[in-house]
């Protein structure tokens, strides 16, 4: 994906996809004339062909070895393996005290698929692998208290989280609109500059308009599940590295004002996309914990694998990043082959029997043929 700019209205209908608006230069001419170079084309080619010299006579080609047809037994065998899907799936643990546990063993950990306990054929670490992150940034009126903070440590976050050679990230903000700061980049100096100017590209900078004034002034609405949405069917869609982590990292009070795209779509289009999403949910003072939506950040997070975190003092805005960094660093993935087939949603549940205080993060389930 370029480095370009993308607005996208919060507003769109159900199912509407967001898409770039681009030109075609084209050119038109009338009947006759195309007849004519069509002519014109074809009594040069005839020319040419006529005074070029006949090819030699062509060899006889050798006769072609066949090989024995397949027996029934290997057809079968063929169909078999063809047939064959493998699930792969991210998941992360943490004990009763919210810390990551970096051990996992398969003997720890049973996993069930639509309650039918399966098989699981291979479990590794996960650290080693590339991380495609989205950052989506709530700049709507409600945040503009504690967005500098917001901002400080999602950038000492991105420092710390881009590591490997393929890792990337992406900067998205939203209101009414929602504005790509930053396509994905692992340069942490293009991902700083987006993160300090993206106020002015925004449709209501909100250093202009603050703070709101009943009755002189409205504060912008929030595309907060549209963000989303195109953060994962558009920004993370083509990562640099097939196998690669892909994840998003909100930061809001977690209201959509706009309804453009609603929660279960967001959920859904993450399911597809194997996203797992992290939220931070804060409110625009410490002491006003109403203003969070934390039935929605909690619902998002927990289907999709990830945790949602609503920090209330300032250096629990660097601790939420923290926990969100342990987790990406002690991510294991795990393989089985479901027992049944078919494209309906299954949902899957890893629990840790011997150990009653580990708690598993993962996604909720997927679509058959979607693995």
């Amino acid at each position: 994906m370029e480095n370009s700019e993308l607005r996208i209205a919060g507003g769109c209908g159900h199912g509407i996809r967001p898409f770039r608006k681009f030109s075609i230069l084209h050119s038109e001419f009338s009947i006759p004339v195309a007849s004519i170079l069509i002519a014109a084309f074809l009594a040069c080619a005839s020319v040419a062909l006529a005074q070029q010299p006949s090819a030699p006579p062509k060899k006889a080609d050798p006769p072609v070895q066949t090989k024995p047809a397949a027996s029934q037994g290997d057809e079968e065998a063929t169909i078999l393996t063809l047939r064959t899907q493998v699930v792969v799936v991210p998941f992360s643990i943490s004990d009763r005290f919210n810390r990551p546990i970096n051990d996992v063993r398969p003997t720890d950990i049973k996993l069930l698929e639509n309650g039918v306990e399966q098989e699981v054929v291979a479990i590794n670490r996960a650290a080693d692998v590339p991380l495609e992150l989205a950052l989506v940034m709530d700049y709507s009126g409600s945040m503009s208290r504690r967005l500098p903070l917001a901002k400080r440590s999602a950038a000492r976050f991105l420092e710390r989280i881009l590591k490997l050679k393929d890792d990337r990230a992406a900067i998205l903000a939203c209101q009414q609109d929602v504005v790509i700061a930053e396509s994905p980049t692992g340069d942490l100096e293009k991902l700083r500059r987006a993160l300090d100017g993206v106020e002015e590209r925004l449709p209501t900078p909100v250093g202009r308009v603050m703070p709101f004034e009943t009755g002189r002034s409205k504060p912008p609405g929030t595309a907060l599940y549209a963000a989303i949405y195109i953060a994962a069917d558009d920004v993370l869609a083509r990562p640099a590295t097939p196998d690669a982590r892909r994840v998003i990292v909100v930061v809001s009070d977690g209201f959509d004002s706009e309804g453009g795209i609603r929660l279960n779509e967001v959920i859904e289009r993450a399911w597809r996309s194997g996203i797992v999403v992290y939220a931070l949910g804060i409110a625009d003072a410490a002491d006003n914990t109403s203003a969070v939506n934390r039935e929605s950040l909690e619902r998002l997070c927990t289907a999709t694998g990830g945790r949602a975190f609503f920090p209330r003092l300032d250096r629990e805005f660097y601790s939420a990043f923290d926990r969100i960094d342990g987790d990406l660093r002690q991510y294991f993935t795990l393989a089985y082959t479901p027992n049944a087939g078919g494209g309906a949603f299954r949902a899957i549940r890893i629990e840790t029997p011997k150990h009653p205080d580990w708690k598993a993060h993962h996604r909720s389930g997927y679509y058959g043929g979607e693995p």
